[in-house]
């Protein structure tokens, strides 16, 4: 293995002694000359001799540049070579922090690039070195998901398990191809299930990786995360900590978007909300804020794989925000006016910056046609109904959404749930008595999401409402009715206590938000002589737990609730607790009746509205009538680089009451269960973006609905805490902490620092060799003295030549 492998090429400089050899061989010449037979004549005694101290002349220069160029490259070794653990086994436990926050491109790479880098560096090491070492490598979001499944296997959660590293380090190949999640979990569930891995792999060592951007939100308080490591903390588990972020730079995030609660109708403008929170560490200026929506007409009746949405793109002229402090949100809000029914979507975007997942967010749109109201009025001249309706249909040009169906109070005697189910909404006005029937169709209707507002007038017999509305389960009075009291007079109230109006705002005054901002002067003209109250609760009771948690919205001058409102499961109940009749209060002719009203019928609808959007890993669900559509549907998740790959989808029977009118059936995916059983296709399901289910009606024809997929809030925020806290807090555990950048260098180094320097001593000792076998090869005269030199000169001047032979 060499950690510079492009320069391996190097090792053709091997051959170069090899060459000059061969090459100095080819330059000499053949001359005929008398002298040298008496040479050669030697050499032919000594060749041997001379061409071994050559070739190891030659192997040793041939040594020398072989190991010059290893050390080059950064050969790390061997297995064999390096085996300094011998039989012995470690278990390398790594957890991937893959929450969307390791998302952040603050640096060259992403967070989550950075620990791919680091566990890939970690493998190649294991490869090297001797002894047996196994890997685990478990992502955050899948063991949340597989914990959230009801499934607690360490096996099942990990991407490999235990799994022997071998000198091929291929193993890891499915890893490196991962992204971060869309998901916001913290590590506890990984930590947990990584525990239970340890626990059951007997091995000699443990080391517990644990790669992540340790933010400031998950590791402030780590208490949880705390209890998780010293459930695993031994001996032979030793915990090192892999900071793969760097210091985050702006990030702005869009947090939250939705329609306004209210008459969601075709051809009525919708008021969407859009909060952008800026979780940078400087202000921001001039922010563009890009809005789109998408139309799905009646017409469309296949979704197209090849785009990245079906639907027919609209955009809307940017917003500017024009400054953002740190850690402020902002809400920006616009209309949106589609004439075609059925569900849409919207999406706000804005500029790409430090982490991209969270620029964007969508929601869809549900639009119906105008719907029934139903409108009960228990008085004789019917003047409540008037007011009522008059407000819900004001006709002409004023579309509001809503057809008020004035029926008298005997039609809630034969009412059924079925009856009750094609309206939106129910205003009872001063109805004198519910019947046991009555209230347990109200009570089944509003737990549907079913809208139900009283207007409690002198008519009203309180016992009636008392046993059936509140009888067994029910809970469609707040609290129990008391008695009619007049209101009293200013002056027979304390200081603290005296109001100039009949009417103040409640604690939670949100259906007359509109007029909060003049304060209670809003309501000075409304008066009020009478009114119901609600009986104190006994201290010993013990229905207080059922009782459902009521919100004041107006109260009288003495401080007691006048108009409250509760939720019953799905749905939400308003209760006015004075009558429309003008002896009781001229409400119904001040503006701001007009208001409540209007705010009280939307608050009313948007019990039974559909939901307008899901978390990426909550189930997508959708419910059919078997009499309506297929039982087969085809899924198209959120993609932004078509194509995008259907899933096919099988609807399952809903088990229903006696009362159901339609036989029901539900498509659904749920990510966590994905996860569980290993579908490769889980990352589809996960993205954030709007998905669309291919539905076919039982006339044939296909209809295709969109689903508003988000992420949770909160990952945006990329603050940093420094690993001295992380330390302090983990104490008395001993925790080690690296930096990815440096835990990248070790690793690449690693096992290969002791073999560079004994490549060289090696390249030293060779380098000695060489000299020694170069002066060994070459021809050297003996040193002899001048006299010797000076006779020797004689003797061959006088006998010539020719008498070499007879000296020797």
């Amino acid at each position: 293995m060499f950690l510079y492998p492009a320069l391996t090429i190097g090792f053709l400089f091997v051959a170069v002694p090899l060459l000059v050899h061969l090459i100095n061989m080819l330059r000499h010449r053949r001359q005929k000359w008398a002298a040298m037979d008496f040479l050669l004549a030697s050499y032919r005694k000594q060749k041997k001799w001379i061409r071994l101290r050559q070739l190891l002349l030659l192997l040793s220069r041939l040594a020398v540049a072989a190991v010059l160029i290893a050390m080059l490259c950064g050969w790390t070794g061997s297995r064999q070579m390096l085996g300094v653990l011998g039989g012995s086994t470690t278990h390398h436990v790594v957890i991937l922090d893959d929450s969307y926050s390791m998302g952040d491109s603050s640096g060259r790479t992403t967070a989550y690039g950075r620990s791919l880098v680091a566990l890939q560096n970690l493998t190649r090491q294991l490869a090297n070195d001797g002894g047996i070492h196994e890997l685990t490598v478990m992502r955050s979001s899948r063991a949340a998901m597989t914990v959230r499944g009801g499934n607690e296997s360490g096996d099942i959660a990990a991407d490999l398990s235990a799994q022997t590293i071998t000198s091929d380090a291929r193993l890891i190949n499915r890893i490196m191809a991962t992204e971060a999640s869309p998901i916001r979990t913290d590590l506890v569930a990984a930590i947990d299930l990584a525990g239970e891995l340890i626990e059951n792999t007997p091995t000699d060592q443990t080391i517990l990786y644990i790669a992540s951007d340790f933010r400031d939100r998950d590791w402030a308080e780590p208490r949880r995360l705390a209890e998780s490591l010293k459930a695993i903390s031994a001996d032979s588990v030793s915990i090192r900590m892999i900071d793969c972020a760097v210091a985050p730079t702006s990030n702005l995030a869009v947090t939250e978007l939705a329609p306004l609660p209210d008459v969601w109708v075709a051809g009525v403008p919708v008021v969407v909300h859009a909060t952008i929170r800026n979780y940078g560490p400087n202000d921001v200026n001039n922010v563009s804020v890009d809005t789109q929506i998408f139309q799905y007409p009646s017409s469309l009746t296949l979704a197209d794989p090849t785009l990245v949405v079906s639907a027919n793109v609209e955009s809307l002229p940017t917003m500017v925000i024009e400054s953002l402090a740190v850690g402020e949100e902002i809400t920006k809000s616009f209309q949106v006016y589609i004439a075609d029914q059925g569900t849409h979507a919207v999406k706000v975007s804005l500029r790409d910056d430090a982490l991209s997942i969270d620029n964007s967010r969508v929601c869809t749109l549900p639009l119906s046609d105008a719907e029934k109201v139903l409108v009960i009025d228990g008085t004789t001249d019917g003047r409540g109904a008037y007011h009522v309706a008059s407000v819900l249909d004001p006709g002409s040009q004023v579309r509001i959404g809503a057809i008020p169906d004035i029926k008298p109070p005997s039609f809630l005697r034969s009412a059924t749930l079925e009856t009750l189910l094609p309206y939106r909404a129910i205003y009872l006005i001063d109805v004198e008595e519910i019947g046991e029937n009555v209230a347990d169709s109200l009570d089944r209707y509003v737990r549907r999401g079913g809208g139900l507002a009283w207007f409690l007038g002198e008519n009203v017999n309180a016992d009636s409402y008392n046993n059936s509305l509140l009888a067994g389960e029910r809970r469609l009075l707040p609290m129990p009715l008391a008695e009619q009291q007049n209101i009293p007079q200013p002056d027979s109230l304390s200081s603290a206590e005296v109001s100039s109006a009949d009417v103040l705002f409640g604690e939670d005054a949100e259906l007359l938000a509109p007029l909060q901002v003049a304060g209670d002067a809003a309501l000075s003209m409304i008066g009020l002589s009478r009114s119901w109250t609600f009986e104190k609760p006994s201290l010993e009771s013990r229905d207080d737990a059922k009782r459902p948690r009521m919100r004041t919205v107006l109260k009288r001058r003495d401080g007691k609730p006048l108009v409250t409102k509760h939720d019953v499961e799905r749905g939400r109940v308003i209760t006015v607790l004075t009558g429309l009749d003008n002896r009781w209060t001229n409400w119904a002719g001040d503006p701001t009746f007009v208001v409540f009203l209007l705010q009280a019928n939307a608050d009313l609808w948007s019990g039974a509205a559909a939901s307008t959007q899901r978390f990426v890993d909550d189930p997508i669900r959708r419910t059919i009538s078997l009499e309506s559509y297929a039982p087969e549907a085809t899924f198209l998740p959120a993609s932004n680089e078509p194509p995008r790959i259907p899933l096919e989808v099988a609807a399952q029977t809903v088990p229903g009451d006696a009362n159901q009118i339609d036989m029901l059936a539900e498509f659904s995916l749920d990510p966590n269960e994905m996860v569980i059983s290993g579908e490769s296709n889980i990352s589809d399901v996960l993205r954030p973006g709007v998905g669309e289910w291919s539905l076919v009606r039982s006339d044939g024809q296909g209809e295709v609905a969109p689903v508003a997929s988000v992420i949770r809030d909160g990952e945006g925020d990329l603050r940093r805490i420094d690993a001295a806290s992380i330390q302090q807090e983990l104490m008395p555990l001993e925790v080690k902490f690296i930096d990815s950048e440096v835990w990248n260098n070790e690793t690449q180094t690693a096992g290969s620092s002791t073999l560079a320097l004994v490549l060289l001593g090696l390249l030293g000792l060779l380098l000695a060799i060489e000299q020694v076998l170069a002066y060994w090869a070459s021809y050297h005269t003996k040193t002899i003295d001048q006299s010797s030199a000076t006779a020797k000169q004689s003797f061959l001047k006088h006998r010539g030549p020719f008498s070499v032979r007879a000296a020797r």
